[in-house]
């Protein structure tokens, strides 16, 4: 074994030779098992569950604090008790490659037409990014990591359901919302926004086929029909049509074990999910063949603002402009509305290749998208098969191919709060495997 692959071996979730022994509930199983449960708990439910959005903008600035302390002082624990246990086990997720891209969103603050937006939502980000490697320290093995996630989506599925009982007008969109009245019955749960909450009940999907194969399959029956019914009331297209298609790739990447097929079958999928959305724009063809098989070619108005997107991009290609800090800005809503309608106003370029092109240029895209995209599916290749973490590669796996192709038309790669996390977690995760060279 070598140096690297025994250090990525001493990480909990990684298979281990021998019998896996379930480990005994002391003190250090009870306080990784708290510590698991509260991270996940507070960034599901959040710092703000059931916002009332007729008065988004009153509630905004108190959120945003209470996200700055909140994720922050979840940040600090973990780095305490990190450092007592042994940081240095996550030193394999420190790649280049991850190093490059950090230190190229850190050039688009620099260069950010508004460089403190852009610096703040980066330091977020980066607590996010910290987060995400530093949980993975705390399962003792894969069924405690099941145990946990188990009991944990099943307390956000209830709050979920509870709100849209007994609480509709903060856990379902209403007419009176003040950004989007449109989505007025769709459900969104403890959750700000629908999307928000159709990409988290499609991992709570993933979570529940998990659950099923490694700790009961009636329990983890349970989490995915409790989260389809959800998913399906968000009335969230993308999450709803990406989903059955993320289950049938990774499947096929089970049984194809050339790493260059699989890899170009994963990824072309996100070409042609890029070549009818962005590519309908300026390929009359694509343009052409959409509109004979869908009843809105616009894709419910992305159009205007893939258009949109792709104008700005051109005036500021390499740098763009700077990190999260194009969107809802002053000179985008109040000036530069001509000739575009409303795609002024959108909250970002529902593409996030494109997105990220527009706000930390088109090589930063690349970086990001060879980072959590093309490298994640390099790392699922390079892991032993057959191992008793089989279930968890998959998971993560499964979130990673959502993520990518979800990004075609809304923005999942690189977003705060828990579906960054996760997507950043599992990216880790795959990470971890590959460089284990433990075999059953």
């Amino acid at each position: 074994m070598t140096r690297q692959g025994m250090t990525a071996a001493k990480v909990g979730l990684l298979p281990a030779r021998g019998r896996t022994i379930r480990p005994a509930i002391d003190g250090d199983f009870l306080v990784r098992s708290c510590l698991l449960a509260a991270v996940f708990l507070l960034l599901w439910i959040t710092f703000r569950p059931f916002e009332d959005l007729s008065h988004v903008q009153e509630v905004a600035e108190a959120g945003t604090l209470i996200n700055q302390i909140g994720y922050s002082s979840v940040f600090v624990v973990l780095a305490a008790w990190c450092f007592v246990h042994d940081w240095r086990r996550l030193t394999p997720i420190v790649r280049p490659l991850l190093i490059i891209t950090l230190l190229w969103l850190c050039s688009t603050v620099v260069t950010s037409w508004e460089p403190s937006v852009s610096a703040r939502r980066l330091a977020f980000m980066l607590i996010t990014l910290g987060i995400s490697g530093m949980v993975l320290l705390l399962p003792k093995n894969v069924r405690h990591f099941s145990d946990v996630l188990a009991a944990v989506v099943l307390i956000v599925l209830a709050a979920c359901y509870l709100g849209v009982l007994f609480a509709p007008e903060v856990a379902v969109h209403q007419p009176t919302d003040y950004i989007e009245p449109e989505l007025a019955g769709d459900w969104r749960g403890v959750f700000a926004h629908k999307n928000q909450a159709s990409a988290t009940m499609v991992i709570f999907i993933f979570i529940g086929l998990f659950v099923a194969r490694v700790r009961n399959i009636f329990l983890g029956g349970l989490i995915v029909a409790l989260s389809s019914i959800f998913l399906i009331c968000t009335a969230s297209k993308t999450s709803i049509a990406i989903l059955p298609l993320t289950l049938l790739i990774a499947a096929l990447l089970s049984h194809v074990r050339s790493r260059i097929a699989g890899i170009t079958i994963a990824l072309s999928v996100v070409v042609v999910f890029n070549i009818l959305s962005i590519g309908s724009i300026f390929l009359e063809p694509v343009r052409n063949l959409l509109d004979k098989v869908l009843t809105d070619s616009s894709f419910t108005g992305r159009t205007d603002i893939w258009q949109f997107a792709l104008d700005h991009v051109m005036q500021r290609p390499i740098t763009g402009y700077g990190f999260a800090a194009f969107w809802g800005s002053k000179e985008v809503v109040y000036g530069m509305g001509d000739g575009y309608v409303w795609a002024n106003v959108a909250a970002h370029a529902h593409n996030d290749y494109l997105n990220l092109a527009l706000t930390i240029g088109i090589p930063g895209s690349i970086l990001v998208t060879l980072w959590l995209v093309l490298l994640p599916l390099i790392d699922f290749y390079r892991s032993p098969v057959g191992t008793p973490a089989e279930p968890l590669k998959f998971l993560f796996l499964r979130v990673c191919l959502f993520a990518a192709y979800a990004s075609c038309f809304e923005s999942m790669l690189i977003q705060e709060g828990a579906l960054g996390l996760f997507l950043f977690m599992s990216a880790f995760g795959l990470r971890l495997f590959s460089v284990s060279r433990v075999t059953p």
